[in-house]
């Protein structure tokens, strides 16, 4: 959902750069969908759940004594089913908060979920078809889009069981097809295109609502996003390096995020915590994905490197799927280990110099001072460096800090698939230069049904 203070070439330039990391990085959407999708249904059962009842019923149980009136059979308000639809239109920033002493900042289904169990929002807080009118997606464009690629998987089947020649671009296109398909099936319920968020109002400064949540005075002003953060904002392992590989991005001015205290919007890019059993099954679905490409192991490539490269391509791209699987069991175990310490610590060191006296240096006094300042000088500044590695958040917000021991890696691990994702892509284009003639033909159908024709 663009912000209150984005222009449409803003909204624009955004769109474009999601598509483009869409083309690129397939993968990459379909985590983001699963955890959003993961999430949404956590919100609809929190909302739906008893727990909520009961917790509202009790805060309006003393307004009901001194009222000195019978509590009504509903409890005294409106019940409001949650669906997915919901869900997904909070999460995506479809209400902001504005509060006495500060103008609105986005909010995500969890903090609103919050703000109704403490009472400072009332249900319901959705109008009759109010996703409908704000949501842009056309059922009957999905079911057409949903039949073109269908009847294109249907051709390149066709071709290959008539021995046609099929190309790299065209087997790149069905693991395209293959990975957005499931990212379109999590993002289903999402609305698309929602231009306008609804404002809620409350008649409470944003201290007292972090005062009431039990929050210290001095960590008032300790929040990235909103000051809402310390209610649902989830920072982990895969999230971070995220963040990471974000502000390399933003130097480049692809910016997907938001900037600015409070965020204008939420970040269409945001990596929600999966589970392990989530987790696998993006790691099934990616398999499958990049399964397509071993297809044309025995292509017929115009020489033999681009045959070379392109199994060096496929075999890099699924060796890092499962590399990343690695890393995620070996944190999952560092994570358990360092959750009896606290999270992931910085110890940073700086240099110092010793005052004693070196019996080897001592009768060059001038020459150890400006050899151990240069020293330091250069210590000092790879120290900086490294920190910069660790944390390149623009704002060095303490909740990114990764470790050089993980971070170094996965850094690797994001260059090398890069250029295996580049080679790929090259690789379909060159391809075209010399194409057999088999690869001009189209599917005979009436060699699968005579009677067609």
């Amino acid at each position: 959902m663009p912000g209150a203070k984005e222009t449409k070439y803003m909204v624009l330039w955004r769109k474009f750069a999601l598509a483009g990391l869409g083309v690129l990085c397939p993968e990459i959407m379909t985590v983001t969908a699963v955890g959003q999708w993961v999430r949404a249904r956590r919100c609809v059962r929190k909302f739906n759940s008893d727990d909520l009842e009961r917790e509202l019923a009790k805060r309006q149980q003393p307004q009901r004594e001194e009222a000195a009136e019978k509590p009504p059979a509903d409890g005294g308000r409106e019940k409001e089913i949650w669906t997915m639809e919901m869900a997904f239109f909070a999460d995506m920033g479809g209400f902001r908060l504005r509060t006495r002493n500060q103008d609105s900042f986005p909010l995500d289904a969890q903090q609103l979920y919050h703000l109704v169990e403490q009472g400072y929002v009332t249900q319901p807080l959705f109008r009759p078809q109010l996703i409908d009118d704000k949501n842009k997606v056309d059922v009957l464009l999905r079911v057409i889009i949903l039949c073109q690629i269908s009847w294109f998987l249907v051709g390149v089947i066709g071709r290959w069981a008539q021995h046609l020649f099929v190309t790299t671009a065209e087997l790149t296109t069905v693991s395209f097809i293959l990975c957005s398909a499931v990212t379109a099936g999590f993002w289903w319920n999402k609305p698309a295109d929602v231009v306008m968020a609804e404002i809620i109002h409350v008649d409470v400064d944003t201290e007292e609502i972090l005062k009431n949540a039990g929050i210290p005075e001095e960590k008032w002003n300790d929040w990235k996003m909103t000051p809402l953060d310390f209610i649902s904002r989830e920072e982990w392992w895969w999230s971070k390096t995220w963040w990471a590989f974000l502000s390399v991005l933003r130097k480049m001015h692809f910016k997907f995020g938001s900037e600015g205290r409070p965020s204008d919007r939420i970040a269409d890019t945001n990596q929600y915590p999966l589970g392990r059993r989530e987790l696998y099954l993006v790691l099934v679905m990616t398999t499958v994905c990049f399964s397509v490409f071993f297809t044309a192991w025995n292509h017929d490539f115009p020489t033999w490197y681009e045959m070379v490269l392109w199994r060096a391509s496929t075999v890099g791209l699924m060796w890092e799927l499962y590399m990343c699987l690695v890393i995620f069991e070996i944190l999952e175990v560092w994570n358990g280990l360092q959750r009896r310490s606290g999270s992931w610590r910085h110890q940073s060191s700086s240099p110092t110099v010793s005052n004693s006296p070196n019996p080897t240096t001592d009768h060059f006094p001038l020459r150890r001072s400006r050899l151990y300042r240069r020293i330091a000088d250069a210590v000092g500044a790879v120290n900086k460096a490294l920190d910069r590695v660790r944390n390149n958040s623009p704002d060095n917000d303490r909740a990114l800090y990764v470790p050089l021991r993980v971070i170094l890696p996965l850094y690797l691990l994001a260059i090398l698939y890069s250029a295996f994702r580049a080679y790929i892509i090259i690789a379909d284009i060159i391809e075209l230069r010399s194409l057999p003639p088999s690869a001009y033909q189209s599917v005979n159908w009436q060699k699968f049904w005579p009677h067609i024709g």
